[in-house]
């Protein structure tokens, strides 16, 4: 069965790298909506397709009666999503300065006001001892900056290498929700850098649909746990399969 699923996505990956120019950023183009939906919609139940399409193709939207600061996490995904494809296109290289302002721009405007008197900001690693996900993960806030520099240094020896692809996107994902550098945002931040370094390697970015946030959360699990990226970067090889397959022909 995996040995199935590995040469599905290998056939996958290899009409990406075929396409026409134009016709990938045709379809790129067409990714933003469905990208930025999912990454928010694993954050806030109430959101729509609909309200984040307007959002993305006319930064505005009509009869909204929602929560305001949903409008602007969501807004905040489609420019940080530029920020990560221009930035990481131009010079494939992680730092902890890009890692900040990614996350800086995913979370720009929402941090809640007890966050905010805490002396936490967006775009600064967390001062205090802040967790996430199910398995409550996270380090203690005076070990992040050590450790997204080592992630980085780790990440950039692998793009050099320029094997490996899923693998190194897995971990990055994996590796910076694990350390949970930040008060808020992470898992928005994984998902949008996750996806700028697969773009940067020529490989096709992937769709984490809400819906699959149990199976998800459990490939971060055993990698937190018992240090195997396996399951999470098998979810992520069948998260793109599900995001691609079928539209590429």
């Amino acid at each position: 069965m995996a040995n199935l699923l590995k040469e599905r996505y290998d056939a996958l990956v290899e009409k990406w790298v075929a396409l026409p120019d134009e016709r990938r950023e045709k379809l790129l183009d067409e990714f933003v909506p469905d990208y930025v939906y999912n990454s928010e919609k694993i954050e806030n139940e109430e959101l729509t397709f609909a309200t984040v399409s307007q959002i993305v193709r006319g930064d505005a939207v009509e009869n909204y009666t929602g929560d305001v600061e949903v409008l602007v996490e969501t807004r905040n995904l489609k420019v940080s999503w530029d920020l990560a494809r221009t930035k990481l296109a131009e010079d494939p290289c992680l730092s902890e300065e890009l890692i900040q302002e990614a996350q800086g721009l995913v979370t720009m405007g929402t941090y809640s006001e007890r966050l905010l008197l805490a002396g936490e900001r967006p775009g600064t690693f967390k001062l205090e001892n802040y967790v996430g996900g199910p398995a409550s993960i996270g380090i203690p806030a005076v070990e992040v900056p050590r450790a997204v520099g080592v992630l980085a240094d780790d990440v950039n020896s692998y793009l050099e290498e320029g094997r490996r692809h899923l693998t190194i996107a897995a971990y990055v994902h994996a590796r910076l929700f694990e350390i949970h550098p930040f008060a808020d945002g992470n898992g928005r931040t994984a998902r949008l850098l996750m996806n700028g370094v697969l773009l940067a390697m020529g490989m096709p970015p992937i769709v984490i649909r809400a819906q699959d946030h149990g199976a998800y959360h459990a490939g971060l699990d055993v990698f937190h746990l018992e240090g195997d990226i396996s399951p999470f970067r098998r979810f992520l090889r069948n998260s793109t399969l599900l995001t691609w397959e079928g539209l590429l022909d």
